[in-house]
């Protein structure tokens, strides 16, 4: 459920700002309103520290996973953590600076590399005794306009239809811009140049080297950072400070069952309160407090970056059982279930002491016994048929119980998102709405059940539906005020038949995954039958189509599983997922460096 918000304005005095921050801080259940605060120097100074710590946190992880280090944290030096980010820090910096030099070097060398290793310094002391040499690149016309001169010499390295690489020797000065001569630098002289490259290479290594010591720090890396973001968060807290002569004003917004706690803060501390209730233009943060059943989907949520709005309702128990369900009818084979819970008992077992996986194994689980059961009861098994339901696997009434099945679905599940948006409304207008189109969504699954599943002569049921959920929509959920409402009706209208029809697409994908696995599992088996010699290659065609086919599945279920139910299911439930999610202006875990408020 999304826990209720209290808009608060805090009055404090001017001269006691930065104590009355720390003890707001320390108190820890209020969300500061930073949004209209005009940024200081010094606040803009502490993000961009922050955010260079994240990149340097991020960079040494990059850098840890490319040359496979694994941290020893027992061979640490004593040093504080500011140190710590500060030394990683430069290391990173000096180490992207001279591979930055390096790319430039060899970028050049190549330019170079036609004429050879050449010294600079041996063309300057020719030009010196008489005799010149340009390096020219240029059109074939360049060369043959260059060649045809009696006083030039011309030796041609390399050519082709578009240009040609050659040297121009002569026993006086040339009047360089009749030459498509090569631009050269005191930096350019490839051996030189080789000399610098190999020299940056070895530092390389060497701050490498170095770097390698940080991996094992990243865990007081990351509590720099955090003591960093501490810093910049009171940064921006004290410049969305009002002042208002002797009194400073800072507004934000507090749970409600977190009131008891400000207030006996505001009692010790001698702040003003200012309560209220969010208005319906505010942008209120969100808090949830999920059961355990209902926080299994938060990992989805998270990697989607979706909350409800404020103002909305959390469904996210709804949202949980039906994307099992709909996981479970794309994937479609017990086999890949089987499969998903293998790498599930692994990854339990790998991350068994990390609390932050327990929430995304949680829901691992769940989807891998799902996809087992709805495999197992439609008899696929790695793409072939083995047991099953009758319904869900004899040819002749298959494809129509699946689809019946996803219509099914669907008029539940809208159905279920109207009885919520009623029950979060309370009003009997909005319940009157909302039941008349629940009656048309059931009109639309008995129309689509005879239009597709089984075609026949419409149910009289189906013209009562429209007929009732019709009056009720227009009487209670109609505005006969507004042009643009009457008119979208009929667009809502097919609109609703539309989202039912876009259940069937669980039929469709799952289909198609059962017959994709078939056929490379036939393909193979052609291939084996051919020759025992064929057999490995047989079986490599077999591996291939079901590691496609599993791609493809999860792929499906990215696009087609997320988007049934945060846009046909939540348009229907009237969320529009605008929700930010609530971080109290609180104390993080800092570093152990010495001043640092804790």
């Amino acid at each position: 459920m999304i826990l209720p918000m209290k808009k608060i304005m805090l009055l404090a005095i001017a001269g006691e700002r930065e104590n009355a921050l720390y003890s707001l801080r320390d108190v820890g259940v209020m969300q500061i309103d930073v949004q209209n605060a005009k940024p200081t120097p010094r606040s803009l100074e502490a993000a961009e520290a922050f955010r260079a710590a994240c990149r340097v946190e991020s960079d040494l992880a990059r850098f840890a996973e490319e040359k496979e280090i694994a941290p020893s944290p027992d061979f640490l030096p004593d040093r504080s953590d500011a140190e710590y980010l500060a030394g990683c820090r430069a290391l990173l910096e000096r180490r992207a600076t001279l591979q930055t030099e390096k790319e430039k070097i060899g970028l050049r060398l190549q330019q170079l590399a036609p004429w050879g290793n050449f010294r600079l310094a041996a063309l300057n002391e020719l030009a010196a005794r008489g005799i010149f040499v340009k390096l020219c690149r240029g059109t074939r016309r360049d060369l043959e306009k260059v060649s045809s001169r009696d006083d030039l010499a011309v030796a041609v390295l390399f050519q082709d239809r578009n240009h040609a690489d050659f040297i121009v020797v002569s026993d006086k000065e040339v009047d360089v811009s009749e030459l498509p001569v090569v631009k050269l630098t005191e930096a350019d002289d490839p051996v030189l140049l080789q000399i610098r490259d190999r020299a940056i290479g070895k530092e390389i290594l060497a701050v490498e080297e170095k770097l390698a010591v940080y991996v094992s720090a990243q865990k007081e890396i990351a509590a720099a950072r955090d003591a960093l973001l501490a810093d910049a968060e009171f940064s921006a807290a004290y410049d969305a400070a009002e002042d208002h002569d002797a009194v400073i004003a800072l507004t934000g917004y507090v749970p409600a069952e977190s009131l008891d706690t400000l207030r006996d803060a505001a009692k010790k501390n001698g702040w003003g309160l200012v309560i209220d209730d969010p208005a319906p233009g505010d942008n209120v943060p969100v808090l949830l407090r999920e059961s355990k059943w209902s926080k299994t989907i938060k990992p989805l949520f998270d990697f989607l970056g979706i909350m409800p709005g404020y103002h909305e309702m959390d469904i996210s128990g709804g949202v949980l059982i039906f994307f099992t369900i709909f996981y479970a009818m794309i994937i479609g084979d017990a086999g890949y279930g089987a499969l998903f819970a293998a790498a599930c008992g692994f990854a339990t077992w790998k991350f068994r002491k990390k609390k932050a996986a327990k929430t995304a194994l949680k829901l691992g689980w769940i989807l891998s016994c799902a996809t087992i059961l709805w495999g197992a009861l439609s008899g696929n098994w790695f793409g072939t048929g083995f047991g099953g339901l009758k319904c869900l696997t004899d040819p002749a009434v298959k494809d129509a119980s699946i689809q019946c099945f996803c219509f099914a679905l669907a008029v539940i599940q809208l159905s279920l998102g109207h009885i919520w948006k009623a029950v979060h409304d309370a009003n009997w207008k909005s319940v009157g709405a909302n039941l008349g189109w629940m009656l048309i969504i059931w009109g639309n699954f008995f129309l689509a059940i005879r239009i597709i599943v089984w075609p026949g002569d419409y149910p009289a049921v189906m013209n009562y539906c429209y007929l009732a959920g019709l009056v009720l929509v227009l009487l209670c959920g109609l505005d006969w005020k507004n042009p643009a409402d009457v008119f979208q009706f009929p667009f809502s209208m097919i609109g609703s038949f539309s989202d039912l029809l876009s259940y069937i697409r669980l039929f469709a994908v799952g289909m198609a995954g059962t017959y994709i696995a078939g056929n490379f599992n036939g393909m193979g088996l052609d291939v084996m039958r051919a020759s025992a010699w064929f057999i490995p290659g047989g079986l490599l065609v077999i591996l291939f189509g079901h590691a496609l086919n599993l791609s493809l599945g999860l792929m499906s279920v990215l696009v087609h599983a997320v988007r049934l139910n945060t846009l046909e299911f939540s348009n229907h439930t009237g969320l529009t997922w605008s929700g930010n999610a609530f971080h109290p202006f609180a104390n993080h875990k800092t570093s152990n460096d010495k001043g640092v408020e804790k």
